[in-house]
């Protein structure tokens, strides 16, 4: 019976699933007979739902999770608990392919668990009564275009791994072919983890130094701003994190107040070395009420203890340069602009201390303003920036969702395949998680 089956579940399936994880009620039109079994004998249903789960490798998933009794040969008798255990990993395969395998957290993601929630016994309803597993499988995986994408080229490199198909002189530059299905796979449970947006997001994807403004909540090329990145260098300390957050404000010619951990390591030592490098820099010590401060011994060493703060005045060469996109959150992280345009010129571009420099600020600006009150024209943001006044703080009418991602590799529409180095080596982690063995 599905319903005793379902209860099973969660022991069957050695696995704790995820608050969103709906605890099924019982749907009469499955509970009332046997689920998956007519004396001893699969059901179509069955034998559809056990081809999908022998090919969860084509979503990106390990098929030997969701393996059971399923391939005695036809007519044998299935063990007594047959149905259960096809339940067990008919809702395993379910779970991991709605949420993924792996709790974001363990990983370091800061995401939030914001997947809709399962129906489970509505969906194994379904897939008991015959209706089709794969478009069962499918109404529970993430919608976005690029991630269809991505398990479109999946199997073409399988396939290239396996010698079945000729490389394009791109993809013979892309061997190995094995890292590039483990980095396929990888990123296909990133995917899982993003949230049905509600309102047009901003996706900065870090290994690409890329930064995505969705026009709609398609993602599709034509309606989305792109644009380059600089990120935060590969230490541990400096590296951008991976988080969500809601955009609330931008700032026009910002102060940059300098974080105490660059005061202390870099600012002071220079001070100390000059003290006429205040000026140089046009740094300024100021007390919690922003009130500045002359340099002293005295100030100096208030500044080294955290007593007091730097804050650099705004202007060109204002290390955020000309407006700072805000996104409150606990890293101190946000989007900012920077005099220090060269750096673009980079193939790869983790210069910061960890916020994210973009490359055509007056196109974000235009993006981020365009729902708020000011008219804000290319020109009226250029003069905002170039005359002032200086720390303007202009509130967005709508919060915009900011996702700071991992994926180390994007298929295009155009069916180009990009790959990009594991820069903090966040596929690696999550090599470990999932228990992954190591490539050859």
């Amino acid at each position: 019976m599905l319903l005793p089956a379902i209860v099973a579940f969660s022991a069957i399936a050695g696995a704790q699933a995820p608050a969103a994880l709906q605890t099924p009620s019982a749907s009469p039109a499955v509970a009332s007979q046997p689920a998956w079994s007519h004396g001893g004998v699969p059901t179509a249903a069955a034998l559809a739902l056990v081809r999908v789960l022998r090919d969860a490798g084509s979503y990106g998933l390990n098929p030997a999770d969701y393996t059971g009794p399923w391939d005695s040969p036809a007519g044998d008798q299935r063990p007594p608990d047959y149905d259960a255990r096809l339940t067990a990993a008919a809702g395993r395969f379910l779970k991991d392919l709605h949420f993924g395998r792996v709790d974001p957290q363990a990983a370091g993601f800061d995401l939030p668990q914001t997947r809709p929630p399962l129906d489970l016994a509505l969906l194994l309803n379904r897939l008991a009564t015959g209706e089709d597993a794969a478009q069962v499988a499918a109404s529970v995986e993430p919608r976005f275009i690029h991630y269809r994408l991505l398990k479109r080229a999946l199997l073409h490199y399988r396939q290239l791994a396996a010698g079945q198909v000729t490389p394009t002189p791109q993809e013979a530059r892309q061997a190995p072919y094995a890292q590039r299905v483990r980095q396929i796979e990888l990123t296909l449970e990133r995917w899982r983890w993003l949230p049905d947006f509600s309102h047009p997001p901003i996706i900065v994807n870090i290994p690409q130094f890329r930064l995505f403004a969705f026009h709609t909540l398609q993602d599709r090329r034509d309606d989305i701003l792109q644009m380059d990145v600089i990120v935060g260098k590969a230490y541990p300390t400096t590296r951008t994190p991976v988080f969500m957050q809601d955009m609330k404000y931008v700032v026009f010619r910002p102060y940059w107040n300098v974080p105490y951990s660059i005061t202390r390591k870099e600012m002071i030592p220079a001070i100390r070395k000059d003290p006429g490098y205040l000026a140089k820099e046009r740094l300024e010590i100021v007390d919690g009420q922003g009130k500045v401060l002359p340099y002293s011994d005295t100030t100096l060493e208030q500044l080294a203890r955290g007593a007091l703060r730097l804050r650099q005045a705004p202007g060109p060469d204002n290390s955020l340069g000309l407006i700072k996109f805000m996104l409150p959150n606990r890293y101190n992280v946000y989007l900012h602009s920077t005099p220090a345009h060269s750096l673009f010129n980079r193939s790869v571009r983790a210069f910061s201390h960890g916020c994210i420099r973009v490359k055509d600020p007056v196109a974000l600006a235009q993006y981020v303003l365009r729902d708020t009150p000011g008219n804000w024209t290319a020109a009226t943001i250029r003069t905002a920036l170039e005359k002032g006044p200086d720390n303007t703080i202009v509130r967005l009418k709508t919060p915009i969702p900011v996702a700071i991602m991992y994926a180390t590799v994007l298929a295009q529409e155009d069916g180009q395949v990009l790959f990009f180095k594991d820069l903090y080596g966040h596929d690696a982690k999550l090599e470990q998680l999932l228990h992954l063995p190591a490539l050859p």
